[in-house]
């Protein structure tokens, strides 16, 4: 089992509105060293990699699978006190 910090999402539009289709994992914020497709991610918190967002001031959320109401299989970060470790306010990853 492995912990993976995300840094930055890519979004596109999917089915009937943006998801989350890839992140990008990594301990410098603005830098990912991994790239990831959200079916990856899923697969391995299925086998216990633990996934998840800090912020700043080291607040963490653990990210989860989450199906879309619209039928999409995604991943979302937990809700808590602060928005700046959500997955949907993270930097686009930059993959040049």
């Amino acid at each position: 089992m492995a912990a993976y910090r995300i840094v930055c999402t890519t979004l596109k539009n999917v089915l009937e509105h943006r998801h989350i289709v890839e992140v990008g994992t990594g301990f410098d914020p603005k830098k990912a060293t991994r790239q990831w497709t959200v079916e990856d991610v899923r697969g391995a918190i299925v086998v216990g990699d633990v996934f998840y967002t800090q912020d700043g001031a080291g607040n963490q959320a653990e990210v989860s699978r989450y199906d879309c109401p619209c039928g999409y299989k995604t991943i979302r970060s937990a809700a808590d006190a602060t928005a700046a470790n959500n997955l949907d306010n993270l930097h686009q990853c930059d993959w040049s």
